[in-house]
């Protein structure tokens, strides 16, 4: 499958002018879904999935890096390994990533979403999650700093 999809656009409607074609690659696909799956409550993060064999949370810059894209013309599959927190359902959780997944790329690619897969690689407990929330603040506060 092509690092890059070409989005058609309808000839009919517009006949007088040819703009030519966009082209969304997987890497930015992969962003959106990491993206809206991180904002739903319940999802304490993204894990690199099974290729590292690791339930780390990843960080924000390399969220990505846990959701897989396959694509062909006009078409994307998503599979994206995240961590749940474990006083929230899981599968509420899942099922909430994967239709807020589609909506996202859908709306800002024009790509249907065949399917959104979701590996659930972790469960943290309300203190690991604090732990978590507490390292990811500091390291801001702390690349603020070093920004400056």
């Amino acid at each position: 499958m092509s690092e890059k999809q070409v989005i058609q656009d309808n000839p009919q409607e517009h006949q007088e002018q040819e703009l030519g074609d966009v082209t969304v690659s997987k890497e930015v696909v992969a962003i959106i879904a990491a993206q809206e799956a991180i904002k739903i409550k319940g999802v304490v993060g993204i894990s690199s999935g099974y290729r590292s064999k690791s339930t780390n949370v990843l960080s924000r810059k390399d969220l990505a890096k846990g959701v897989e894209v396959w694509m062909k013309p006009g078409e994307a599959a998503i599979t994206i390994s995240i961590i749940t927190a474990y006083e929230v359902g899981i599968f509420k959780v899942a099922e909430e990533v994967q239709r807020r997944v589609k909506d996202a790329v859908y709306a800002m690619t024009g790509l249907e979403v065949l399917k959104v897969n979701i590996n659930v690689q972790g469960v943290k407990f309300k203190e690991e999650t604090k732990k978590i929330r507490k390292e990811k603040k500091e390291k801001q506060e702390k690349q603020k700093e070093t920004a400056k």
